[in-house]
């Protein structure tokens, strides 16, 4: 997953445009796909530990409950919006969970059908993020299990390549992530969980949200990709 980098240093008047762009992009990190500042740290018992902090706040499996690490319920997913770090709502777009996103408390009366979906997303995503680049080491199978388990419904991530010519081809699956997870051998996996990480987030918006909402994904992808394409799906699955 690579960030988007201005390559025109020339100073003719596309060039500066260009500069001027990247500069945008990086004043606003709900704009485009943020760069991958993430590594992780081998700790004594083996797991890959991102660095970063976890998101105090998440859906709760099989539930419309916000709930924060402890899983004590805070308020309803009706009643719920994402923010980043500032407070700010985040807008609906392709750009994955960051860290300091959190849910809020806040009405939903204004948004449109598909900004309710991506805050649901965001609510998914954030304990998915949480168990893959923090607590792997506690994490049970029956636990990714129903973490999961609005991916697995619409068969998204379903499998695992890794025999790609580079290691960009390659991607993992719900179950191969969890098992890289649990036993990286010793390297630093960050690429791969934030591939998942991105890609799964995508691929649920694609489900969830409308076929205009499905094009914007496209044309705002920083690489040039239809997502929705790529998430090779038959049947739509909104929530």
């Amino acid at each position: 997953m690579k960030p988007y980098v201005d390559e025109t240093p020339k100073t003719t008047l596309p060039s500066v445009f260009l500069g001027a762009f990247s500069l945008l992009l990086s004043a606003c990190p709900n704009l485009g796909q943020p760069a991958d500042n993430y590594n992780c740290n081998i700790n004594e018992a083996g797991y890959c530990i991102f660095t970063g902090s976890p998101h105090e706040t998440g859906l709760e499996p099989g539930t419309d409950n916000i709930v924060d690490r402890d899983g004590a319920i805070l308020f309803d997913i009706q009643e719920a919006v994402a923010a980043n770090k500032s407070g700010e709502e985040l807008k609906a777009r392709g750009t994955p969970a960051a860290d300091g996103d959190e849910m809020i408390n806040a009405s939903q009366v204004n948004l449109s059908d598909d900004e309710i979906a991506f805050h649901k997303v965001m609510a998914i995503m954030f304990p998915i993020r949480n168990a893959l680049m923090y607590d792997i080491a506690e994490v049970t199978q029956e636990e990714w299990g129903s973490l999961v388990g609005e991916l697995a419904t619409r068969q998204i991530k379903e499998k695992t390549f890794t025999n790609g010519k580079t290691p960009k081809e390659n991607y993992y699956g719900r179950q191969g992530i969890f098992n890289l997870a649990k036993n990286p051998e010793e390297r630093d996996i960050h690429h791969d969980v934030m591939k998942f990480l991105e890609e799964a987030g995508l691929y649920l918006l694609c489900h969830v949200t409308s076929d205009a909402f499905n094009s914007m994904l496209k044309e705002t992808h920083p690489e040039g990709h239809d997502p929705c394409e790529d998430a090779d799906i038959q049947v739509k699955k909104p929530f």
